[in-house]
């Protein structure tokens, strides 16, 4: 398994497309600041995007997409000067059928805009450089990025989904959302892989092949020494490329990936605590017990149990 699809099947990711409508009437949605990240795609027409702190709003055309995976606070409505309800408040009379933006007898204003909203949950209880290191914010633009028309083509597989239900359309329209995301931010590493951080560490030629190798053992296996050599690097020239990378040395990655895949275990399978202390590279479950206190603050017998 590669070190992307191993955290974010630990994180254990969920993703949901909440609605996706068509909006004739003057528009505006407020959006606090969520533990869970939030997307938008402007499916149809144009829109404004305000983010706090920015004195300018954001226009956005037909096809752009915008995502918050840390969940940050903004507004979006048809123009930046239009009144703007309460997101959930918005999200509930749409899903209730009661469309607030939808006018059916009235003379629509002009234009009409079709808007995508949805939301990327995961355990941000977690530790792990990938959870701190996610972007508060992504912003695809339609017209500079036609090379992207294999996500255009999603995004209109997921609109038909979400607006035309038929059986089997909730799951499909989740694990769609699911990709959506993973998409955004291989999107994101392309871009800003120049940059440090654990993004950019996956898609590096040497720190990358190290990271899959560590989410790809079933037991302990590798070592500092063992990974090194595994990537043609010295020990002291692969901890100080991972170090730069990641945020964290190899030893303290390695260790903390294997108590974090300890825990999961602990609460989501019957495994026995000798065997998941094991799996964790602990010859005893005394040793395994007291290095899961000194991180996680409390014994693994007392977790399972809770």
């Amino acid at each position: 398994m590669d070190a992307l699809s191993d955290i974010l099947k630990t994180i254990r990711l969920h993703a949901s497309t909440y609605f996706c409508s068509d909006f004739n009437t003057p528009w505006g949605m407020e959006i606090s600041q969520v533990s869970s990240g939030l997307f938008h795609v402007i499916v149809e027409g144009e829109c404004w995007l305000k983010l706090p702190n920015n004195l300018q709003s954001i226009h956005m055309n037909e096809g752009d997409i915008v995502a918050f995976p840390t969940g940050g606070a903004h507004s979006i409505s048809d123009q930046p000067t239009s009144e703007k309800q309460p997101g959930p408040v918005v999200i509930e009379k749409i899903l209730n059928g009661e469309n607030p933006f939808y006018d059916l007898g009235g003379r629509p204003h002009s234009g009409q805009q079709t808007l995508m909203c949805g939301s990327f949950d995961y355990d941000a209880s977690i530790s792990h450089p990938f959870l701190k290191d996610l972007p508060c914010f992504i912003h695809i633009r339609a017209n500079e990025t036609p090379e992207l028309g294999w996500l255009r083509e999603l995004v209109a597989v997921l609109s038909r989904e979400s607006r035309q239900p038929s059986p089997g359309s909730s799951v499909v329209v989740d694990r769609l959302t699911e990709v959506l995301f993973i998409q955004l931010l291989r999107h994101y590493v392309r871009q800003e892989s120049s940059n440090l951080g654990y993004l950019s560490a996956l898609s590096d030629a040497k720190v990358g092949r190290a990271l899959n190798l560590i989410h790809g053992e079933e037991r302990a296996q590798w070592s500092v020494e063992t990974l090194g050599k595994e990537v043609a690097l010295s020990r002291s020239a692969f901890t100080d490329r991972f170090t730069k990378r990641v945020g964290l040395s190899p030893k303290t990655y390695l260790m903390n990936w294997r108590m974090q895949k300890a825990r999961s275990k602990l609460e989501h399978t019957e495994l026995s605590m000798f065997d998941i202390a094991q799996s964790a590279g602990y010859s005893s479950e005394a040793a395994f017990s007291k290095a899961f206190k000194a991180l996680f603050e409390i014994t693994p017998g007392s977790l399972r149990k809770h």
